[in-house]
This record gives C-alpha cells, sequence and structure tokens, in this order.
C-alpha cells in the first residue's frame, strides 16, 4: 500500500482524468512534467504541505490536512481567461462530486484560485492554480489506512 496522502493524489487524478473532458484525460500527477503545445490544455495534481495534529490529546489518532495543488494549463491566446474557467468549472464539479476522495478523506475543500500565465515557454502558457485542503485521519502508526 501507499501513504494516505499518495492514495488521496492518485485518487483525485483519477477523479479529473474521467471528471474533466476539457483537457481529453492529459491528467498528471508529477511534479515535474513538461507541457509543450501538443499537450495543451492539461491539468497537474501536486502535493503541496501538510500539517497534522493529535485528535485528542493521548492518542494515536491523526487530524491531518494536506494542500493538493491542481494546476490547469491552456495556451495563451484572447480566450485565456474563460479557457482556465471552463476547465476550474469541471474540476471544482468533478471534485465536489467525490468529496470525500472515495472515503479517504473527511472533507476536500477549495481554499484558493491563482490565474497567471508565463512567456517562457515556446507558446505562452496560462495556468490556474486550484489549491484544495484535504483534511483525513490516520492512526500514528498507520499511515497507508485513512480512519
Amino acid at each position: 500500500m501507499a501513504h494516505v496522502r499518495q492514495q488521496i493524489r492518485q485518487r483525485i487524478g483519477a477523479v479529473l482524468s474521467s471528471g474533466v473532458t476539457l483537457v481529453s484525460g492529459r491528467v498528471y500527477r508529477s511534479r515535474v512534467y513538461p507541457l509543450d503545445a501538443s499537450k495543451l490544455p492539461a491539468i497537474t495534481v501536486l502535493t503541496g504541505s501538510e500539517t497534522s495534529n493529535l485528535m485528542v490529546m493521548g492518542s494515536k489518532t491523526l487530524d491531518r490536512t494536506v494542500s493538493i495543488f491542481v494546476d490547469c494549463y491552456v495556451s495563451v491566446k484572447d480566450t485565456f481567461d474563460d479557457d482556465v474557467d471552463a476547465i476550474a468549472v469541471q474540476v471544482e464539479e468533478a471534485i465536489a462530486g467525490d468529496f470525500t476522495v472515495n472515503g479517504l478523506a473527511k472533507t476536500a475543500i477549495l481554499q484558493s484560485t491563482e490565474i497567471d500565465f508565463s512567456g517562457e515557454a515556446e507558446t505562452p502558457i496560462g495556468v490556474a492554480r486550484l489549491t484544495y485542503d484535504v483534511r483525513y485521519v490516520t492512526a500514528i502508526d498507520n499511515v497507508e489506512t485513512a480512519n
């Protein structure tokens, strides 16, 4: 098995692969993935920071919150804002439809959306980063099973 955090990232990637039709299945679960114009539009699913606290003092159960970044990439053109917003609609609806991440989490809540673009690539690329706080629970000594 894998850490629950990895299972959550993989499940969100799978949900987006089937639920975000505007990217035609181009959903990557990787921290570094070269995206050229032929691979756009696309989504990457990344893990950010995580915090944890004991559920009850003296217990062996951790209440954890991990940040999951869903980055939506499009080619920059006149409709850039509309294109990233259309993909964001599908992302938000897909994740809301699996709010507990297939029972791995208690909640998956959208915390922020940042939209930007970069001219550093072969063609200008726009990106919308949707940051989700995903709350889940594990035992201290069993991080491969969600409670």
